[in-house]
């Protein structure tokens, strides 16, 4: 696994060298970096209205920088070159089209097919993927230059021709990449995520209650981001997770475990008896938390293929989502959960009365459906079937790979 940054003493690890830059050019960077932090303070209203706005709260990537040397990957003793996320200007899209060896690429989210947003706005049904990026169907929320459209354009001009194999986690997210007009004709296969069963299992609820003091007599509720509660647009949906925590017939019965960074404002508008455990970043402890609770609720906007709902369903706890993106891979309506009406919060609240009330028999079906689905083995061998079709030079047909 090539990285930016190594963080890891796995020998399997290897950190990718940087792009060189020339003194000169290093230089020319300070002097416009320079400038724009003047022109901030001196002119901020003109340079306001002359940077890219959009309603759009989601990470937004040009593509236009590379952090890694490409030529090291080109170079480097390998057959094939998987990429998965490299937002953050890891690689360029010029620099994409530079690789010379087979590509192999997993989305994990809708960047590689839209312009320069990782998701499109969905609250605005912006569909610009699906079409061309003009001057036409620009949002009228979007001020100043139309960076969505410069990316589009460069995938445009250097991918859409290259030769690449696409992976998507989720079947909605296959389904979209078919509907774009840079790469509807690139072949894609779905293969999920993996999740380690080894880890994330059903483990005994009244001891880990009983270790993190979380009562046993109440409905434990469990949510894992809480980093976008003031913005009613987050991709996270922690706005409408609070609203329909308001909307629930009998708040007193129910007890909610928060796992992530949570914000004092956050914090303050929860209305019911809560646990904050912050950012978790071991997944033992992890999957304690998601055994402590009853429902799992994931209030995302749209999501490819989330692994807190996929760890949810591996500890037994059926998952209240919208049923927008991918998340409808794992949550079946009824049978490992709820999926409630974009974006009604009613129907949220509604969803987690009802699995609360079946959770015997929902727990039951999601560990069914971890063990059926999401087999870490077959998971693996789609992934090496995919390598060998391009090892062998096939031509870029579409193939089914049964999990």
């Amino acid at each position: 696994m090539a990285v930016v940054e190594k963080k890891s003493a796995s020998p399997f690890v290897v950190e990718i060298p940087k792009t060189k830059k020339s003194k000169l050019c290093v230089l020319f960077v300070r002097i416009v970096n320079l400038f724009m932090r003047m022109a901030r303070k001196l002119f901020p209203r003109v340079v306001a209205a002359a940077s890219f706005r959009t309603s759009n709260p989601i990470l937004h990537s040009t593509g236009k920088k590379s952090l890694v040397d490409v030529n090291w990957i080109n170079s480097f003793d390998c057959d094939v070159v998987n990429l998965h996320w490299i937002g953050f200007d890891m690689l360029s899209v010029k620099d994409i089209a530079k690789i010379k060896k087979p590509i192999v690429w997993t989305m994990h989210d809708t960047w590689p097919f839209c312009g320069a947003e990782h998701y499109p706005n969905v609250l605005e049904n912006d569909f610009r993927y699906t079409q061309e990026y003009t001057r036409k169907n620009k949002p009228k929320t979007t001020r100043g230059p139309d960076v969505c459209r410069s990316t589009w354009e460069l995938k445009r001009k250097y991918l859409s021709q290259k030769e690449m194999f696409f992976i998507s986690p989720s079947n909605w997210e296959r389904e979209e990449i078919q509907k774009s007009s840079l790469f509807s004709k690139k072949p894609c296969v779905t293969i999920p995520n993996i999740i380690p069963h080894s880890v994330f299992n059903v483990k005994e609820k009244k001891d880990i209650r009983r270790v993190l003091n979380i009562p046993d007599d109440k409905i434990v509720l469990g949510f894992g981001a809480a980093y976008d509660i003031d913005n009613p647009k987050g991709i996270k949906g922690s706005f409408l997770l609070l609203k329909a925590l308001q909307e629930l017939k009998n708040p007193e019965k129910y007890f909610f475990v928060v796992f992530g960074n949570v914000t004092e404002k956050f914090a303050s508008k929860i209305s019911i008896p809560f646990f904050s455990a912050g950012f978790i970043s071991n997944e033992n402890i992890l999957a304690l938390l998601y055994n402590a609770c009853d429902v799992f609720i994931c209030p995302s906007l749209v999501e490819n293929l989330p692994n807190t709902c996929l760890e949810s369903i591996f500890c037994g706890v059926p998952v209240v989502a919208f049923n927008s993106g991918g998340t409808s891979d794992i949550v079946v309506h009824k049978e490992t959960g709820f999926l409630a009406t974009p974006f009604n919060t009613k129907e949220l609240a509604d969803g987690v009365e009802w699995c609360s009330e079946h959770f015997a028999e929902l727990s039951k079906n999601c560990v069914e459906k971890s063990v059926r689905d999401f087999d870490e083995n077959k998971i693996l061998n789609s992934y090496v079937s995919v390598y060998e079709t391009l090892i062998k030079n096939a031509n870029f047909c579409e193939k089914t790979y049964a999990l």
